[in-house]
């Protein structure tokens, strides 16, 4: 049976000659690179020639088909803007966070797109590609696709922002699909206020995306790579296939075109390794049951040096073993409690006695977290993480608890809860045998789909038309007006017809008087 899976496996090599893919990832965030990692590594091993902008060099000198570009200086730059302090603090308007991550975004793509070896890619005319592949996120590293004159597939961490759904044809609703970035749980669940907020999101992010920011774009990206760069709207518009980063478990139901490709099985999720020995040897002795608490990679120190000491007082009074990583030199350690700077999620999450997971509601996280049937206490801070954790809580598998409003006594009662209720674990062990029950693994699934984009040169048989359709007609605002105006031009006549009669069949006044 696994010979006969992996011939199927096997077959698209048959079928493709090897490609000359260019993955752009230029985003400064680990989550935002560690989905697609082992992308580019499969694709290098089936013999694929990959060159790859990333912030987060795998470096893995093994893989001779993967060429790494290293962008690793824009965490410099975000840092300098502290990126994830500003979109993480509540007291900021959207307007000012909206300035500055803007510069700031300026600033990383002029330096990015200044890299001698992205200067070679621009200028170099005998280097050519088959296929690009870039992240949904920034419009203007989408011009690659028009430099090398190749197909385009977006790909996404998390699920798709709106203009990118409205590019593959897919439908956007602001009330049935409220946009990542807003703390919205699922349709039925938003009140009037919601609903109210999540059609002003669509409409300004619409105007200022259309009318302020891709103007901008092209203005910019013509100054390096020539005046003929279309709109990026038009760059879009003309992307192949998205493979966006959801699951029906974290994300709500939402219709979606054949070249709209859900790759949110756990796309990242490893084989299982050996524990480091000290770790391996404090979860095996932890009778009780552990914890592991991890706010991820986005949430820096200043973000939490106000609630540490508050957590790690909580966690001292729990009768369970606690396993904390952060980067953070941290006083006053209890003794159940085991901190470390780095270690490896996704095998944590898989020892049996490991019963609770502290985390700040990342997607990657979660999945890892549901892939191995571990309830959680979410603490979200930013983006995505307050409309993940809402849906956790809704879906029965965990705990929220508000950043601003945690005590040492909110904590441990949350921990006690997760650890004694025994309905969070079956719950969670519920969704992780949905979770993994899928026809085929989300890795492959995008490895499938790239090639089938370079084999069909486009895939344009999938375009929905809708794409190229204007608004008026789209929205069927000719039809409207033709029926508005028979049904006017109807109610003309009947009232003209009435009228008539009316005359005809009444008698006046003086008429009959002269008659007597």
């Amino acid at each position: 049976m696994n010979a006969f899976l992996a011939f199927l496996a096997a077959v698209p090599i048959l079928n493709i000659e090897c490609a000359r893919i260019l993955g752009v990832i230029p985003v400064a965030s680990y989550s935002h690179q560690v989905p697609f990692q082992p992308l580019w590594k499969e694709l290098s091993l089936r013999e694929h020639q990959v060159t790859l902008m990333t912030t987060n060099p795998v470096k893995n000198t093994s893989l001779t088909n993967l060429t790494e570009i290293d962008l690793s200086f824009t965490y410099e730059i975000y840092d300098k803007y502290n990126f994830t302090g500003i979109i993480s603090d509540d007291s900021k308007s959207f307007m000012e966070m909206f300035k500055t991550i803007k510069v700031m975004l300026e600033e990383a793509g002029d330096y990015q797109f200044q890299h001698p070896q992205v200067q070679n890619l621009i200028h170099n005319k005998e280097v050519t590609f088959d296929l690009v592949i870039v992240e949904a996120q920034l419009p203007g590293m989408m011009t690659f696709s028009w430099r090398f004159n190749c197909p385009m597939i977006g790909i996404t961490s998390l699920d798709s922002g709106m203009q990118y759904h409205l590019a593959m044809g897919n439908p956007v609703h602001p009330i049935l699909n409220p946009d990542y970035n807003l703390p919205m749980e699922d349709p039925e669940d938003m009140s009037f206020k919601d609903r109210v907020v999540s059609l002003l999101y669509y409409l300004g992010y619409s105007f200022v995306m259309y009318h302020r920011t891709y103007p901008e774009v092209q203005k910019k990206q013509r100054k390096i790579f020539g005046n003929d760069v279309p709109h990026p709207s038009t760059l879009h518009d003309n992307m192949a296939m998205l493979f966006i980063n959801t699951h029906p478990i974290f994300h709500s139901i939402r219709p979606l075109n054949p070249n709209t490709i859900p790759i949110g099985g756990g796309i990242h999720l490893k084989d299982p390794e050996p524990l480091p020995k000290d770790i391996q040897r404090y979860l095996d002795t932890a009778s009780e049951g552990a914890i592991f608490f991890s706010l991820g990679t986005n949430v820096n120190e200043r973000m939490v040096e106000n609630i540490m000491p508050r957590v790690l007082e909580a966690l001292g009074e729990v009768p369970y073993k606690v396993l904390l990583r952060t980067d953070k030199k941290l006083k006053n350690v209890p003794e159940n409690v085991l901190v470390k700077k780095w270690v490896p999620q996704q095998d944590i999450l898989r020892h049996p006695n490991l019963k609770g997971f502290i985390t700040q509601g990342g997607l990657q996280s979660l999945q890892e977290a549901v892939y191995n049937g571990v309830p959680l206490i979410g603490i979200p801070f930013l983006g995505d993480q307050v409309a993940n954790v809402n849906r956790m809580v809704k879906k029965g598998y965990g705990i929220k608890l508000n950043k601003k409003d945690i005590t040492k006594e909110s904590l441990k009662e949350a921990v006690m809860e997760l650890m004694t209720n025994p309905a969070y674990r079956e719950k969670a062990e519920e969704l992780r045998d949905i979770y993994r029950d899928e026809e085929v693994p989300s890795l492959q699934r995008a490895i499938w789909w790239t090639e089938y984009v370079i084999r069909h040169k486009g895939a344009r048989h999938l375009r929905n038309p809708v794409v190229d359709m204007p608004h008026w007609k789209y929205f069927m605002l000719d039809v409207f007006v033709f029926v508005l105006a028979l049904l006017s031009l109807l109610v003309f006549m009947c009232f003209r017809i009435i009228k008539t009669i009316c005359k005809l069949f009444s008698v006046r006044p003086d008429h009959k008087l002269k008659t007597q």
